[in-house]
């Protein structure tokens, strides 16, 4: 195998071309980026890191896991309303990676820069013996004190998400060999909201412009673990009707074969939609963005799930653990 470039050239090859698009990243030649937020807003931070084989599969297309690096970074801007600013990516690539696999890697990643109309502030590269990984910081803006938080939910809202849930899930027991006897059409849907996670940052900025207090996030680790933490920090229980639920046609077609794959979409992650609570006017003010699955409680730490025979049943957490 040809002998891979060097950080430097790396980078001057195949990000300082996304970084030209803001001149905050001072063409990725100084130690940092200079940047300041609109005037009247507040800046958000979020971070996270992807590891291979544990938040992304490494024999997926490059194209495929940048794009996902960069989204799901997104999700964390758009579960606080903030519309996105720039971001800051270190790479740590095997070292038996080609210059080809960088070179999709980065171009990938500039087509959703310039999708979401992201800024590339800087970061940093490195080779090593382990698995590849990535750790993206992303900065984004919202108007000042009109942030959504997770502790403002209060008993008597209703609980409300967007999109549907569980099919990043079963997309990747799909990609695993699950479920042979989908339809094409439908292993297709599913896989693909595995690969490519849609932020919600349309529908959080409508939520900001309710101008009502709503606790919110993003369901990333499922939506049984989730709602625990719209609970620690609001001091609040949850109810849920799992009929309520937004399921897509591909999810109801796999629950068709094996109605034990509930679980899964309870509890399997990767969904990236908002976890929205907060008073039932303001939650029908969002119109038809979101889905009210359920209500707020005074019963603190408590999520119950009442099934299709009307039964109430605590919802056992069940949410990924990075830790395990």
């Amino acid at each position: 195998m040809a002998a891979r470039s060097g950080e430097f050239e790396l980078i001057a090859r195949h990000f300082a071309p996304i970084a030209g698009r803001d001149p905050a990243a001072l063409s990725l030649k100084d130690d940092a980026a200079i940047f300041s937020p609109p005037a009247g807003c507040e800046v958000v931070v979020t971070t996270d890191a992807l590891v291979a084989d544990v938040h992304f599969r490494s024999i997926d297309a490059p194209e495929l896991i940048a794009k996902k690096v960069l989204r799901v970074n997104l999700s964390d801007l758009a579960a606080m309303g903030a519309t996105p600013g720039g971001v800051v990516l270190s790479a740590g690539y095997n070292r038996d990676l080609s210059d080809d696999w960088i070179e999709r890697f980065a171009k990938g990643f500039g087509e959703d820069c310039a999708a979401y109309d992201v800024s590339l502030w800087g970061g940093d590269t490195v080779a090593t013996p382990g698995p590849t990984f990535f750790s993206l910081t992303a900065f984004g803006y919202v108007p000042a004190g009109q942030a959504l938080r997770r502790d403002r939910a209060r008993p008597g809202d209703v609980l409300a998400v967007t999109g549907s849930l569980g099919d990043a899930a079963l997309g990747l027991a799909v990609l695993n060999g699950e479920f042979p006897d989908l339809l094409p059409a439908h292993a297709d849907f599913l896989k693909d909201r595995y690969w490519l996670p849609r932020p919600r940052i349309s529908e959080s900025s409508t939520c900001v412009s309710v101008n009502r207090s709503l606790a919110a996030m993003d369901i990333s680790d499922g939506l049984a673990g989730d709602c625990r933490k719209i609970c620690s920090a609001s001091n609040v229980g949850l109810e849920i009707n799992r009929d309520a639920i937004p399921l897509s046609d591909a999810a109801k077609a796999v629950l068709q074969q094996d109605p034990n794959q509930w679980q899964r979409i309870l509890a399997g992650g990767d969904d990236y939609e908002l976890l929205i609570a907060g008073p039932r006017d303001a939650i029908a003010n969002l119109g038809g963005i979101v889905r009210v699955i359920g209500v707020v409680t005074d019963q603190d730490g408590v999520v119950s799930l009442i099934g299709p025979d009307n039964k109430m049943a605590e919802l056992a957490e069940g949410g990924f653990d990075h830790f395990k």
